[in-house]
């Protein structure tokens, strides 16, 4: 009776183990038929692995360092973009930009139509202006637009003191 149980228990065994091993084939032949597959344009391939590899920055010195400086130089004295295409909108610049500190009082900051604000304004306009672009306690300069013009900050000065 033994000998025959170790014969079932073999075959059994012998069975599972098969049935795992075409398993494992099948599996293998899915992923390799689901996985990654290279892209047939090797030159686009080869451009975009170029780009992510690219460095970021790059030093240099000497007479390459002096015509880098210099064509940066060209590029710095074109003329800046200026913040929403130019607009002296003060109320729609303020809404954008300055009114997520004044509305609220954020660090120290005035709100339009209250004391702390009349009080800033009986210094005066310009005091004002001078405040907004150069920055003022917790206001960074411009109030962290540097590409506000001063006629912008002058708008959104204004609109605020009204």
């Amino acid at each position: 009776m033994e000998e025959q149980s170790d014969s079932t228990f073999i075959k059994n065994i012998s069975i599972v183990i098969g049935l795992l091993v075409v398993f494992a084939i099948f599996i293998a032949f899915l992923a390799r038929d689901i996985g990654f597959k290279e892209e047939q344009n090797s030159a686009s391939s080869d451009a975009l692995t170029e780009e992510r590899i690219k460095p970021v920055a790059a030093v240099y010195s000497g007479e390459t360092g002096a015509a880098a400086i210099e064509q940066a130089a060209t590029v710095v004295s074109e003329e800046p973009a200026v913040a929403f295409e130019g607009s002296l909108d003060g109320e729609m610049i303020y809404n954008s930009v300055c009114g997520v500190c004044h509305a609220t009082g954020a660090a120290g900051a005035p709100i339009p139509g209250t004391d702390a604000m009349a009080q800033r304004t009986a210094k005066g306009i310009d005091t004002l202006v001078q405040s907004a672009l150069n920055g003022l306690n917790a206001m960074p300069a411009r109030g962290g637009r540097p590409d506000l013009s001063d006629e912008q900050i002058q708008a959104v000065v204004e609109f605020m003191t009204q």
